[in-house]
């Protein structure tokens, strides 16, 4: 009975010290209303239309809730089972995935090898010189990265302008200039220079954070013990950072059957057959007006990044103790 009682106590107390923790700091909750309004208004308010993957396609049917409700033909899952057993669709979700694994491989690594390489420059004005220019891409919009691209891969762009003058520095014999946006193997490549050369610098800025958040006397002792700088990163460095870097994962992890639309669909021409379920949504969508079949592969897209979330955190705190809820 004493225990019970002493629980409670201890839940009034805990309920208490939110509330004054809340009132403290109202101001940061009423900076926090915008993000929520947004979230709710783009988030939460579309959920209705999730009836439309059910319902027969129809590009003049009303899509209001009543007419959802009442008016629309429902076909049941015959969507879901036309996405199946469409080739095109699947061999799109082969092309996200085929692009999300390249990118968790390849672009997650970056910022953490790069903020290793900053944190050991002792140069302040150096190191702070390459942070800026490392993460100033993170702000162009992807439409002026694709723009950029165009001009520097162009036939008569930097790109083939430099490997002309190298071959006459060499002595060689004149390349043919190429046309590297409309080959369908330089694609891919090109997708990932440039999603890397746009993202890393942002992310080295949360890892630099965080490695600058541990306890320099653990360095000291290292050193002490003749610790070399390689030893410092992996039993030091790496263990420090590893509770953002495992969030930031799970992240990634839950985004695996998500695209780049904007970069994607940018870079697509006459010559390149490469589409990702994003571009397949917009243009049955929005292009043919096949609002059923794209709201099913919506649907299907978010049903699996949730399940993809949600596995990995699990995994994340069997393995690690460490995870986002």
């Amino acid at each position: 009975m004493n225990a019970a009682i002493d629980i409670e106590k201890l839940r009034r107390h805990e309920r208490r010290k939110s509330f004054v923790w809340v009132k403290r700091n109202w101001g940061v909750y009423v900076m926090l209303l915008p993000a929520l309004a947004c979230t709710f208004v783009f988030s939460y308010m579309p959920m209705p239309g999730l009836m439309v993957a059910f319902q027969k396609s129809n590009p003049f049917a009303k899509y209001d809730i009543i007419s959802m409700l009442t008016k629309n033909e429902w076909v049941g899952l015959f969507h879901i089972r036309k996405i199946l057993s469409n080739t095109f669709i699947t061999r799109s979700i082969g092309n996200t995935l085929y692009l999300s694994v390249l990118s968790l491989v390849i672009g997650f690594p970056a910022p953490v090898i790069l903020a290793f390489l900053l944190n050991e420059i002792k140069s302040m004005g150096f190191k702070r010189t390459v942070q800026t220019v490392s993460y100033l891409p993170y702000f162009l919009s992807w439409i002026s990265v694709i723009g950029l691209a165009l001009n520097l891969y162009s036939m008569y762009g930097s790109i083939n302008d430099l490997r002309i003058m190298f071959a006459r520095w060499m002595g060689w014999e004149e390349p043919k200039r190429l046309l590297f946006m409309g080959m369908q193997s330089f694609f891919v490549p090109n997708y990932m220079i440039l999603s890397v050369w746009k993202g890393v610098g942002w992310g080295t800025i949360i890892y630099l954070a965080a490695i600058t958040s541990i306890d320099p006397q653990l360095y000291e002792a290292a050193v002490m013990d003749g610790a070399g700088k390689l030893r410092q990163t992996w039993h030091i460095s790496l263990p420090g950072i590893m509770p953002t870097a495992m969030i930031l994962l799970i992240f990634q992890l839950g985004g695996l059957f998500v695209s780049n639309f904007e970069l994607v669909y940018g870079l697509q021409n006459a010559f390149i057959d490469f589409e990702v379920i994003s571009t397949i949504v917009f243009k049955m969508g929005i292009g043919q007006g096949d609002y059923g079949l794209a709201t099913a592969v919506g649907f299907m897209q978010g049903i699996i990044a949730f399940s993809l979330t949600f596995g990995a955190n699990w995994l994340s705190k069997k393995i690690t103790g460490l995870g986002i809820w």
